[in-house]
């Protein structure tokens, strides 16, 4: 009873609601109450959150808008992440458009209508988020979300950032590697190429939502489809379950859609378990009488009767207390280890990598093919035993403009060219600021040119140089800082252990890459959600903050 009474007294490092019903956030309005119910706004928010998680090991579940999602009716006592707050889209290019996961379908296809490009009018009235819709690789009306995504932003339980190719996310029919990676999409850049006259693109969204109001879609609270298509049965779902008399059927308040078979309606006051009981018969008849096996579409998320997740074919971790129980649809469950994507031994061990995007989040400001990779060499315990090895390494790579580097590099008799100058914001210039991972001010500096050319400066407070070890002297970096070019036309440094020694709290370092183009051109990676116009690196408190191993 004491440990219940001292449960409220925890907060998140993010934006968030106690108590929440999430029957009243979820399309099928079914669900108990969740303990936590955090909104970020900001990858930092994110990575924040799983910081924090680390040391309370509260369940976590991700949701967009919960139009896929079937929640239990038992109180949740963890953190349900929602990503209605991450809904920023502008233009990278004509063809390119990047969109936080929790843009809606429906916005998406509005602002092609607006552009005139084709390629997404199927995503009008699609329910949910573009982040879920990558997930589970969704489809209808004759088009994919496989087909118009360029790259994918994900952050894994360590905090790490990626983008990753579409084609390495996308593996087949309503299946994607993230379904089973456990990492939370931050973003996406779709790649729509065909420009057609506005009245035709709108013609054909008129023509989907006839189909959706004719087909009764959306009569009662559901999530669509309650099972996938089985191609190998010739026939979709809906048709299997049609033949075996399934239209109208029910249990409790809910029932099978009169009109479309594969669709469970909330038709009242229907609980999780009559949603699943429903869905348990339909799939065991499919499977006796009909010879298909049938996985259900619908994510269960929560806390369930064994007995049932079995029944209906979904995975689950069994739950320590109560027994018989178990957890399904969580990011992360009680008991889980983290683990992480790389290579056997961890390292090198990306941090960060991915494409700069404008720091005003406006369209076509900034290009959208520069890259930066930031990785940890060593681990932690190897690195304290010798701090002047190599320990981080930060890399920026552009295909073209002025920050592309040769891709032929000859050696210099005196090592690397490049001169130690101030001013160099002046020219274009890639930037990576190293801060604490606590609650310290102080933090570094770095800026390089494919040239060579390169600056770093320290400084205790933002944009307050430290009076002496923020001079402008090559002679106090030298022992620490290393530069490289790379044959792939890529420049960067490598910094010591015992450089970054007093700016790692707890295992925790802050990273922030940055570009300068000149002419107002700034980008960001990660990026930001800037409260002022005026561009400004220099905000420590921004840094996105990271666990090291």
């Amino acid at each position: 009873m004491q440990a219940q009474a001292q449960m409220p007294d925890l907060s998140l490092p993010c934006p968030f609601e106690r108590e929440v019903i999430l029957a009243e956030k979820s399309y099928y309005r079914i669900g108990g109450r969740t303990r936590f119910f955090a909104l970020p706004d900001t990858v930092r928010h994110i990575g924040d959150l799983l910081l924090w998680n680390r040391e309370h090991r509260l369940p976590l579940v991700v949701m967009g808008s919960g139009s896929n999602m079937l929640f239990s009716d038992e109180p949740f006592p963890g953190v349900v992440i929602s990503m209605e707050r991450m809904n920023r889209m502008f233009w990278l290019s004509p063809d390119e458009l990047f969109c936080e996961a929790g843009v809606e379908n429906t916005a998406i296809a509005a602002e092609l209508l607006e552009k005139g490009r084709s390629g997404g009018e199927w995503l009008h009235l699609l329910p949910g988020c573009i982040g879920s819709t990558i997930r589970m690789n969704a489809r209808c009306f004759g088009g994919e979300v496989a087909a118009v995504t360029a790259s994918v932003a994900v952050m894994d339980l360590g905090g790490r950032i990626r983008w990753v190719p579409g084609d390495d996310v996308f593996l087949g029919y309503k299946q994607t590697s993230l379904m089973e990676s456990r990492e939370i999409v931050l973003a996406a850049v779709l790649r729509f190429c065909c420009s057609k006259p506005s009245p035709e693109i709108r013609k054909a969204m008129d023509c989907h939502e006839k189909e959706r109001h004719d087909r009764h879609h959306f009569d009662f609270p559901s999530c669509g489809s309650t099972f996938k298509n089985n191609y190998d049965a010739g026939r979709s779902s809906g048709m299997i379950f049609e033949e075996l008399g399934f239209k109208g059927c029910r249990e409790g308040d809910a029932k099978v859609s009169e009109h479309h078979a594969n669709f469970i309606f909330n038709t009242g006051r229907a609980s999780s378990g009559d949603v699943l009981a429903l869905a348990a018969r339909m799939r065991r008849a499919a499977r006796e009488k009909a010879g298909v096996d049938l996985d259900l579409e619908v994510e269960c998320t929560g806390l369930f009767p064994g007995d049932v997740l079995d029944a209906c074919g979904v995975p689950y971790v069994p739950a320590i207390s109560p027994e018989c129980r178990g957890w399904a649809g969580l990011l992360w469950s009680p008991g889980e280890h983290v683990h992480e994507r790389g290579a056997a031994n961890g390292f090198p061990r990306t941090l960060l990598q991915g494409y700069l995007t404008g720091y005003s989040g406006k369209d076509l400001v900034f290009p959208p093919d520069i890259g930066v990779h930031v990785e940890q060499l060593l681990p932690l315990a190897d690195a304290a035993e010798n701090p002047g090895y190599p320990f981080l390494q930060w890399t920026t790579l552009a295909r073209s403009g002025a920050l592309a580097g040769s891709r032929v590099v000859q050696k210099q008799p005196g090592g690397i060219p490049g001169d130690f100058t101030d001013g160099l914001w002046n020219h274009p210039v890639s930037e990576l600021f190293i801060g604490s991972g606590g609650a310290g001010a102080g933090y570094l500096e770095f800026e390089m040119r494919p040239s060579g050319d390169w600056v770093a400066l320290r400084f205790s407070g933002p944009r307050m140089r430290d009076p002496v070890s923020g001079a402008l002297s090559a002679a106090l970096w030298e022992e620490s800082v290393q530069r490289f070019l790379c044959r792939e036309g890529g420049f960067g440094m490598t910094f010591s252990f015992g450089l970054l020694r007093p700016l790692i709290e707890h295992g925790v370092l802050s990273l922030q890459c940055a570009a300068s183009l000149g002419n107002e051109c700034f980008g960001l990676f990660p990026w930001w959600h800037p409260d002022a116009e005026k561009t400004d690196f220099h905000q420590p408190g921004r840094f996105f903050r990271l666990a090291l191993r």
